[in-house]
């Protein structure tokens, strides 16, 4: 076997990759990355609208102002 043929052999069970899978690949993460921001901000608007509740209301669910605080009080990431 020659140099040339299996240079060939190598190169043909390389895997193949394409430019479309790529772009779905990022996409993907994207969509993902975008996703997540969106569950953050949603659990961010929940805490503040928990700050705001009376005490009347938070008895109702069963907290207490000093952990409706704490809660609101949290970065959004967290």
């Amino acid at each position: 076997m020659s140099i040339v043929s299996s240079a060939r052999v190598s190169h043909a069970s390389a895997p193949s990759f394409s430019f479309g899978r790529a772009v779905a690949l990022l996409a993907g993460t994207v969509v993902v990355g975008i996703e997540k921001v969106m569950t953050r901000a949603e659990l961010a608007r929940s805490r503040n609208q928990l700050a705001q509740l009376d005490e009347r209301l938070l008895r109702d669910i069963g907290i207490d102002r000093a952990t409706a605080r704490f809660e609101a009080t949290k970065p959004f990431w967290s």
